[in-house]
């Protein structure tokens, strides 16, 4: 299949992955509107339809509304529950006209519909209108001049403009654009731009919010320039302030953290910090959050020792499992790629302590060996994996070993569950802190070309059932099999079950 490149082709995806776009924060347009005709579609072309097939239904209905209003007498007492007799559920009549919430099913009368406003701001319908005011010629240009069109198929395939060595940023910022549980965050109105006091600080996820907005309000191929994310990144690391090339990994860090404190989450050093990081209901742990579980078993009196760490991300040792298979003779043939599975369970592995590393409290505080082993207490809804390629000792070095990673990839085998089953049932009165499956699915991949002097960061990330290649500002579609083929540095799974009302 030829590869597609949107700054010049517009891609049509399967109709199967078209995602509701975000209606709200349009901003107002400079350019002058066409001249309209009075017959005027409402909505996208796929629930035109629908109003058709509506059209006969809503004609008939208006007839007998029509005809009930002309019949019967012109003052008619209308009903409503108010809060003094509620206990009696008797209705009481009305001879004034009642207003039903648009926010919530209630009704009010002209008295009760200010209070109401003024307790919860909820909005009614601002006056009456007259059949003939709807109907008239001047509606559809009313509609026309304070709306905006927003096309079924603004999905958010757009590149990312490099404004000088800033493609790790973009190849980011696309994994987050196109990650499930984020996107829904964002086009949910999760985070207000218009609300936030950190707007005028450099927020980033003000910025994200307007990456967003414009991805998914807008049917445009050309790329897009994030300034205010740039600007917001610089202000908040200073480390990152001017065009050098950074680490993707170290960036993911950072914008996940300063997310994390845009988003309602507390600074480690503020004296509020809450020390429990499974209590912060932000949208980065929800997505991210994870727990390791280290256990220590004393070789001597087989005293078990339990200590449980957060992470946001996996990191996984290549350099030694690359070491290990040469020690075992399974590097003759150099094109033969490490598998993924394979740093999972060395990670995972039993490790032998010395001594000098572990102290026993059951021995009398004694000095002894002992075997640690890590497992996974509480798997996130997206697993982040991150391959040390990497390595700055006295050199920095770049390791171009080739690893193989699944498409589906089951981390059961890896749970605390598994590899700690005693511990687990010791635990049975603990809700299971696991999403309802153990297996993920591939959402992106982030891949560095090159060496450390003159790299360059490349993207592919998966919308609906395709695969894309995002390379700053160009987006090409392309086949699984290049993705399963790219030299991974950054790896992100989606839990293929998830179910919200689950918590630890």
């Amino acid at each position: 299949m030829p590869a597609e490149i949107m700054d010049n082709i517009t891609i049509a995806p399967k109709s199967a992955s078209l995602a509701s776009p975000k209606l709200t924060k349009a901003k107002a347009s400079t350019t002058t509107m066409p001249s309209l005709s009075l017959s005027v579609s409402y909505g996208c072309e796929h629930i035109q339809e629908i109003f058709k097939q509506l059209r006969k239904v809503s004609l008939r209905e208006y007839a007998l509304i029509q005809t009930s209003i002309h019949d019967r007498h012109s003052v008619i007492s209308q009903t409503l529950r108010s809060p003094q007799v509620a206990s009696s559920g008797r209705p009481v009549p009305c001879l004034t006209p009642t207003y039903l919430c648009l926010q919530c099913p209630s009704v009010n009368t002209p008295e009760q519909r200010d209070d109401h406003w003024k307790s919860k701001s909820h909005a009614f319908c601002p006056k009456k209108r007259k059949y003939d005011d709807i109907t008239s010629n001047e509606d559809p240009r009313l509609v026309a001049a304070n709306t905006q069109f927003v096309p079924c198929r603004a999905i958010g395939l757009r590149g990312l403009y490099n404004m000088g060595q800033t493609c790790f940023m973009s190849v980011v910022l696309q994994s987050l654009i196109h990650n499930p549980f984020i996107k829904a965050f964002y086009l949910g109105e999760g985070h207000k731009s218009s609300t936030c006091e950190r707007e005028k600080e450099g927020c980033t996820s003000c910025a994200l919010d307007e990456i967003f907005t414009e991805f998914h309000s807008k049917e445009i191929t050309e790329g897009y320039g994030a300034v205010y994310m740039l600007l917001g990144s610089w202000m908040g690391a200073q480390a990152l302030a001017g065009y050098q090339q950074q680490d993707a990994h170290e960036y993911m860090q950072f914008i996940l953290n300063s997310l994390h404190l845009s988003n309602g989450g507390d600074s480690i050093s503020s004296s509020n910090s809450n020390s429990n990081p499974e209590q912060c209901t932000c949208i980065i742990h929800k997505t991210f959050y994870g727990q390791l579980q280290s256990t220590v078993t004393c070789d001597k009196c087989r005293n078990v020792t339990n200590t449980f760490d957060p992470f946001i991300d996996l990191s996984l040792d290549l350099r030694s499992q690359v070491k290990k298979r040469k020690l075992d003779g399974e590097l003759k043939d150099k094109d033969i790629a490490m598998e993924l599975k394979e740093c999972l369970e060395r990670f995972t592995g039993k490790e032998k302590l010395a001594a000098a590393d572990y102290t026993c409290q059951s021995c009398s505080k004694t000095a002894q060996n002992a075997t640690k082993q890590l497992s996974i207490r509480r798997l996130p809804p997206v697993l982040s994996i991150h391959l040390k390629r990497f390595e700055h000792a006295k050199t920095a070095t770049k390791l171009n070993t080739k690893l193989s990673f699944p498409i589906h990839l089951d981390m059961h085998p890896y749970t605390t569950a598994v590899l700690a089953p005693k511990q687990v049932a010791k635990d049975r009165a603990i809700p299971s802190p696991h999403p309802p499956s153990t297996t993920y699915e591939l959402s992106s991949v982030i891949v560095h070309k090159g060496n450390l002097d003159s790299g360059h960061y490349v993207g592919y990330c998966k919308e609906g059932g395709d695969w894309f290649l995002f390379d700053d500002s160009k987006v090409v579609l392309v086949e699984e099999r290049e993705v399963l083929k790219a030299d991974a540095y950054l790896l992100f799974y989606v839990v293929r079950e998830f179910d919200g009302a689950r918590e630890p």
